[in-house]
């Protein structure tokens, strides 16, 4: 068994056991990708935050790829780490199958990182601080026993962090809306394929109701 296959099957199990009467044996992998508003049914979700919970599952099974070069790894490692730094959950503060998924393929691997890579001062410090939260808080309501999960020193850290400016913060995150905005005007937006010959019979076509529409007014 690869190692996806292991994160996947943990992934059902830890969905099973703290959501028995949503997840059970015949749920499948489709249906787990959209079972956001079923086991958080207080929590509502726009549009692109359903896009954005489809994307995270797929990052999250990339990330427990084998397959998957090293330099490419450490990439989605660092962004998603810029992702969590202002962000308790993937989504912001809302709780999300998403936020399982990665944990559930994320722990084992974190679970093996000596401590200067958790906090060192290359280290991925929000990833080690929120799969600590994602096992500990009532709001995601996972069922992980104390064996199971990573043990993190709070008090082993390496290397402190300055704190975030909330300015720059709130200009890169009005950056990133603004560049997804753009991404999304610019795929509705994109140009239609012209048909060969169509455009030049729509215009013959106008100029006949035109000269039609002259007949009559003389």
């Amino acid at each position: 068994m690869s190692a996806q296959d292991s994160s996947s099957d943990l992934l059902v199990h830890l969905l099973r056991r703290s959501f028995p009467s949503v997840v059970t044996a015949s749920t499948t992998q489709d249906e787990i990708s959209n079972i956001s508003h079923s086991i958080y049914p207080d929590t509502t979700y726009s549009d692109n935050e359903k896009i954005e919970i489809s994307q995270w599952f797929i990052t999250s099974s990339c990330l427990a790829s084998p397959d998957e070069d090293e330099a490419k790894h450490a990439e989605r490692l660092g962004s998603l780490n810029t992702h969590l730094s202002s962000r308790s959950t993937l989504l912001g503060s809302k709780p999300s199958a998403a936020d399982i998924a990665l944990y559930a393929r994320l722990a084992p691997v974190v679970k093996k990182w000596p401590a200067e890579e958790r906090t060192g001062e290359h280290g991925y410090h929000h990833i080690v601080r929120y799969i600590d939260f994602v096992q500990n808080a009532p709001l995601l309501g996972l069922s992980v026993g104390d064996d199971e999960k990573v043990k993190i020193n709070v008090d082993d850290v390496r290397y402190r962090l300055k704190p975030i400016d909330p300015k720059a913060e709130k200009e890169r995150a009005k950056k990133e809306k603004a560049a997804a905005a753009a991404a999304a005007t610019a795929d509705s937006s994109a140009p239609k394929p012209l048909v060969v010959g169509q455009g030049k019979e729509q215009g013959a076509s106008k100029s006949q109701k035109e000269k039609a529409q002259a007949t009559v007014e003389t």
